[in-house]
């Protein structure tokens, strides 16, 4: 959406119209809530932090504030909320609700299906367990498919800071899925 759309949309948020808050936010939505989910390993947690930013853009705007780029501003919110929810939730145990995710596959045949739904759920249950500030970088930088500038300017760290989480998330990741590195020679028996 472009600019000068958010800004007549904005106007007429401000005046009351609830169905063009429904239209600037309703494309965000989806996106932030993989954002969301990525960060808090739970469905209903993730649906606490979308509502919540939900209401503070609606508080914001009806305020009167200066918003550029919504977009990136709801993300911004998305993944501050997100964060506080789970600083907040943190001493509790964390609930994986990865078997209520629904992850689409258009295989061939069903075995085939069978074994794709059990590798990505391993891969979602392996970035899961990542620690949180692993789990936001890679759900912003694969599921929102932010650049690293944008998640740097986002978290307000530097792009190296950045760089070197996705790397330490991705060596993670592969120690726990037991993927072999490209330097590595597989040993054919």
């Amino acid at each position: 959406m472009d600019l000068e759309s958010e800004r007549k949309l904005l106007d007429e948020i401000r005046q009351g119209n609830k169905e063009a808050f429904r239209t600037l936010v309703n494309p965000l939505i989806p996106g932030s809530f993989r954002s969301a989910l990525a960060i808090l390993k739970s469905r209903h947690l993730a649906e606490e932090a979308v509502q919540n930013s939900l209401v503070d853009m609606y508080s914001s705007i009806m305020q009167g504030k200066d918003i550029q780029h919504v977009g990136r501003w709801f993300s911004r919110v998305i993944v501050n909320r997100s964060i506080d929810i789970a600083r907040k939730e943190h001493n509790h145990k964390n609930n994986q609700d990865i078997a209520e995710l629904d992850i689409q596959d258009m295989s061939v045949s069903p075995l085939e299906d069978i074994v794709k739904k059990e590798q990505s759920q391993r891969l979602v249950k392996s970035v899961m367990s990542l620690d949180l500030q692993h789990r936001v970088v890679v759900g912003l930088y694969y599921f929102q498919e932010f650049k690293i500038e944008e998640i740097a300017a986002l978290l307000q760290i530097k792009e190296g800071t950045v760089k070197s989480r996705l790397y330490h998330a991705r060596l993670k990741l592969s120690q726990m899925l037991h993927v072999s590195h490209p330097q590595e020679k597989e040993v054919q028996i």
